[in-house]
């Protein structure tokens, strides 16, 4: 049987294995994929990892596309992926194997997995009414035994076959298992018989290890055609094409030549499939060779065959522009940035893109990724690092020598950060020079007795090389600038206190800031100067008024309830007098009212 008889699918282990990195690079590059409450991936996200897969047209659920579904479960089961939220997220376990690992190791474990661990359960797969089973329903141990049973059966008749094309036919390999093993699925008591009651029969799921019930079963031989037979056509069209490992030969007039479940007229082993089933040899795979070429555009191709280790460095600073066997990356700022994050800084990226290039880099495209850098370290967060302060322009020049070998970097006047280093061994190199050094660890800022502040506001610091922790928290209602020296010159101003109550500062808040930092009772000429300038006071309006008195508070009372009079005159609250105050532009006015009443002023 020769292969021009057929539409042929062909199949690649490589390819698989390419795919299934793609995949892990994806969750990880995307801080993880969500998961619904029935544990498929959503919608939006599978059509992103569609995407990164290269798949012509994203399915519309994760269930229609056998293929992706295989991979996470394989993957999921090498420990490369793992599940947080409850099961409702699936992460890239940065500490995984696989990728690392030389690709013949990688697709001896892949096809190891899938066949001895319970990753996969090919009966939920069968195009059938099966009840009883979930999606994520592991596989029992039974159908691990069925598969090394088919798996020994694809081995022997590949061997029969080695003369005569490799070809084997379906209905070859169904008769065969058939014949030699029949129950290697499902144990039987009555083989052979037809069972006319479904409740005595296998494919009922009390009757059977996977607890599934096939409901178009009707007897016993209709049965062992539709499952048994359907699991092997499952197994050939699903893992092992999947994975590389068999290719698939259909009729040239099929209607359908492809797909999980499209039964093939024939089959053979690929050279991988020839080593793990059929007892041949281990074939060569290359690993080594390909090669990134940086075009001036700023995109980055990566040529076959390039390694996932390649790759998955490639995802760390460029943006995936997806492809075949050219893989198209784009620099921009922001994927550089993403990269200095993970420790991809512009001379490493640059390092890297020219080894595998094998010579420079465009000029325009290095010149961007060392301004982008430049830009982006404006504002930069250093994580468990040494600050070294000095109290003066001295104790820094004494000190240079003995702290070059940690490369300190400057970050300002009298300040040098000392990364990747123990503070200890700083502390140590410090006391062998002779400086015995004030230790602040983090999160102890340690702010009390700082400072002195005079009647006038001016600061001066009880240490030589103040807390910047003590400075921060003044400046945030003080003067602070450095000297041309690189010291501290600090002052409590109207203008500060101001700037202070106008970023939202409260004045007991101030007020308790600088009791903390200062050494001793703050002065009360400050204090008071501090409340004044904050405007504890509040305003004042000082206008002249006329005060009326009257006999007695019963005429104030009726005078105040008067429709006329009333609203020209206001009460002296508390007065132990009948007092009521009167705008002078009305006193005229209020007069002529109060004649008018009998009462003369």
């Amino acid at each position: 049987m020769r292969s021009s008889q057929f539409t042929v699918l062909s199949a690649s282990a490589g390819d698989f294995q390419r795919d299934l990195g793609r995949y892990w690079r994806h969750v990880r590059k995307a801080s993880g994929v969500a998961l619904t409450q029935q544990g498929w991936v959503y919608k939006s996200h599978l059509k992103a990892l569609a995407a990164a897969l290269n798949v012509a047209e994203a399915p519309a659920d994760e269930r229609d596309n056998g293929r992706m579904w295989f991979m996470r479960r394989l993957l999921r089961a090498m420990n490369e992926l793992s599940e947080a939220n409850q099961g409702r997220l699936i992460n890239a376990n940065p500490n995984g194997r696989l990728l690392g690992m030389p690709m013949a190791q990688r697709v001896k474990w892949t096809f190891e997995t899938w066949r001895d661990s319970d990753a996969w359960n090919e009966l939920l797969r069968l195009p059938l009414q099966v009840s009883g089973g979930y999606a994520g329903r592991e596989a029992p141990a039974a159908l691990g035994k069925a598969r090394l049973t088919l798996l020994r059966a694809i081995g022997r008749l590949a061997q029969v076959n080695r003369q005569s094309g490799d070809w084997i036919t379906l209905a070859e390999l169904i008769a065969y298992v058939k014949r030699n093993d029949y129950a290697f699925l499902f144990e039987r008591w009555h083989r052979g018989s037809s069972q006319s009651s479904l409740y005595a029969s296998p494919y009922y799921g009390a009757n059977n290890p996977y607890g599934l019930t096939f409901g178009a079963v009707k007897n016993e031989a209709n049965g062992w055609d539709l499952v048994e037979g359907g699991f092997i056509v499952n197994v050939l069209t699903g893992p092992l094409w999947w994975m590389g490992l068999v290719e698939l030969g259909y009729p040239s007039d099929a209607r359908q030549a492809g797909g999980e479940n499209v039964a093939p007229a024939a089959f053979r082993l690929t050279p991988t499939g020839a080593w793990l089933i059929g007892g041949g040899d281990q074939p060569t795979f290359v690993e080594s060779g390909g090669k990134l070429i940086v075009q001036p555009n700023f995109a980055v191709l990566a040529l076959e065959p390039i390694s996932d280790a390649v790759l998955s460095d490639l995802d760390h600073f460029a943006e995936s522009q997806g492809g075949e066997r050219v893989i198209t990356y784009q620099l921009t700022r922001e994927s550089l940035y993403r990269g200095q994050q993970s420790g991809w800084n512009a001379a490493r990226v640059i390092a890297f893109l020219e080894a595998h290039q094998g010579g420079p880099i465009p000029a325009n495209v290095r010149r961007s990724l060392e301004e982008w850098e430049a830009a982006h370290r404006r504002i930069t967060f250093h994580r468990n690092v040494c600050v070294v302060q000095f109290a003066d322009a001295e104790a820094e020049q004494e000190l240079t020598d003995a702290l070059t070998p940690f490369e300190p970097q400057a970050i300002g006047p009298r300040f040098r950060l000392i990364e990747g280093r123990d503070v200890a061994e700083v502390t140590a190199v410090l006391r062998e020079a002779g400086w015995t050094p004030l230790l602040q660890p983090a999160g102890d800022p340690a702010t009390e007795n700082a400072l002195r502040v005079s009647n006038e506001g001016e600061v001066t610091f009880t240490q030589a090389a103040p807390s910047v922790y003590a400075l921060g928290r003044l400046a945030q209602f003080a003067e602070l600038s450095p000297t041309g020296e690189g010291d501290h010159a600090a002052r409590i101003t109207a203008g500060s206190v101001r700037a202070a109550m106008s970023a939202g500062a409260a004045l007991d808040q101030l007020l308790a800031m600088l009791a903390e930092l200062h050494a001793g009772p703050i002065p009360v000429e400050l204090e008071e100067k501090i409340r004044a300038w904050a405007s504890f006071f509040g305003k004042a309006d000082l206008q002249p008024v006329m005060l009326l008195e009257v006999s007695n508070h019963t005429v104030l009372d009726n005078l105040l309830d008067d429709s006329v009079v009333g609203p020209y005159l206001t009460p002296i609250e508390g007065s132990t007098k009948p007092l009521a105050l009167v705008q002078p532009t009305h006193g005229e006015v209020v007069r002529a009212m109060l004649r008018e009443r009998g009462i003369n002023i």
